[in-house]
């Protein structure tokens, strides 16, 4: 006995119309609420885009919507709260990886939606990226030091393939150092030029100079002498020798998350079922239309002292790579959905008629939608600077230029250096309206 056996007309009627109070209910609101609360964000209001996260309701406190109001406490300089939040994703996250039989199913008979999302690698990993630099702004740096324990074991789980990221190596190694941990920092240095190397192709990045440089520094106060030749060579870098800090000077981490990452849009495919049937099938699937050019970041100070931010991590690229990786799986899916709902609008159809045929093809036409979740409040690309400056107040302007070159917006801090210390300064920009947003330190 077959599982349409017994069906009358009531029952295929009662079973459509869940099928489209599953498709509707929900997503299509949550989808809203996302897109309003995305649109808020690149109009630069992130105060308002809070208060839509905010809204979300009850039964929608997925990963996506902690993850969310994490990442917009944190543009709100409440990094308690953040952190609060952020907890609350990594909670969810870890029992999402016992994935239930019925989201399975759910899966193959609806769409991919009814899966739960548990995140993309890079984003598990900059998750507590995230947290760590929230603990840095606290100065909890014993906090931040566990956060990068925790992603270093993250990043060693997926087994013989890790997803290694090479700022959050870099970011390790900065919190060693800050630490005075300085033999762990290096071994993080090193590790992060190694990933750089290896992720260049995805990232499209190379090894940062601030990244050499501190590679240098820490070799040379070793006495590396030989390692430091090699990659001073390596580098070509031959003529650059590390200084180390002069009185009355402290340093300045400026890291700065800028623009947002892209949003997956739906896509329409037609392709072959191949298999038991063999058809040509029109499947949704999620996609990333083009990339913006990015923002670029330059520092000046009132101590006539300027820098220029390097990319050290290009999370548009980290994207579209992570959803070129699953989308063969995703094909996959997509193509089994459509040979079960087709067999079911068969069935259907020979045992409720031609009008209940119809339905069920509506049904399965309606209820086809890609997976186009995605942490949505990412930055487009995190960029960094170190500089040293004098001891005391400093007022810092930290300038956001447009591919053209074009001064669009400025963001004013100021920071206290202390001799010897590092001070930390992560800022998030997502539009030219922001700054408006943006309290400057007293």
């Amino acid at each position: 006995m077959d599982i349409y056996s017994g069906l009358n007309r009531a029952t295929i009627l009662s079973c459509v119309s869940i099928l489209l109070s599953m498709s509707f209910t929900g997503c299509v609101s949550l989808s809203a609420k996302n897109e309003s609360m995305y649109g808020a964000l690149t109009a630069g209001r992130v105060d308002h885009a809070l208060v839509i996260a905010e809204k979300q309701d009850l039964e929608h406190e997925d990963v996506l919507a902690s993850l969310n109001k994490g990442m917009l406490r944190r543009m709100t300089g409440d990094y308690e709260q953040s952190n609060r939040f952020f907890e609350i994703a990594k909670q969810q996250i870890k029992a999402l990886y016992g994935v239930s039989v019925s989201e399975q199913a759910g899966a193959l008979l609806v769409n991919d939606t009814m899966r739960g999302y548990a995140g993309d690698r890079y984003e598990q990993v900059l998750l507590h990226a995230y947290m760590a630099m929230n603990y840095i702004q606290l100065n909890d740096f014993d906090s931040a030091r566990v956060e990068m324990l925790q992603a270093d074991i993250k990043m060693q789980e997926w087994g013989e393939q890790p997803e290694e990221d090479p700022f959050v190596r870099y970011l390790s190694g900065m919190i060693y150092e800050a630490m005075g941990e300085k033999d762990q920092a290096l071994v993080s240095y090193r590790k992060a030029k190694e990933v750089y190397e290896l992720t260049g192709d995805k990232q499209g990045l190379g090894i940062p100079v601030t990244l050499k440089k501190d590679l240098f520094r820490l070799l040379a106060e070793q006495g590396s002498e030989n390692e430091l030749k090699l990659l001073q060579k390596e580098f070509n870098l031959e003529n650059f020798k590390p200084e180390s800090m002069p009185e009355g000077y402290g340093e300045l981490v400026v890291i700065v998350n800028s623009g947002l990452v892209p949003t997956r849009k739906a896509a329409s495919i037609v392709t072959s079922t191949g298999g038991e049937i063999v058809d040509m099938v029109k499947v949704s699937v999620p996609q990333y239309l083009s990339s913006k050019q990015p923002y670029s970041v330059r520092l000046t100070t009132d101590r006539k002292v300027s820098a220029s931010l390097e990319p050290v991590e290009n999370v548009d690229a980290l994207a579209r790579a992570a959803l070129d990786d699953d989308m063969p799986l995703i094909m996959t899916r997509a193509i089994a959905r459509a040979v079960v709902k087709h067999k079911s609008q068969k069935e259907v159809e020979k045992r409720g008629g031609a009008m209940m045929g119809f339905l069920a093809t509506v049904a399965n036409m309606i209820t086809e939608q890609a997976d186009t979740r995605s942490w949505t409040t990412l930055p487009q690309t995190i960029q960094l600077t170190r500089l040293r400056l004098p001891v005391g107040m400093n007022k810092i302007n930290v300038e956001i230029y447009n591919a053209s070159g074009t001064l669009v917006d400025t963001i004013e801090k100021k920071v206290q250096i202390k001799s010897g210390k590092s001070v930390f300064l992560s800022e998030h920009w997502v539009a030219p309206n922001m700054a408006s947003n943006v309290v400057a330190d007293k």
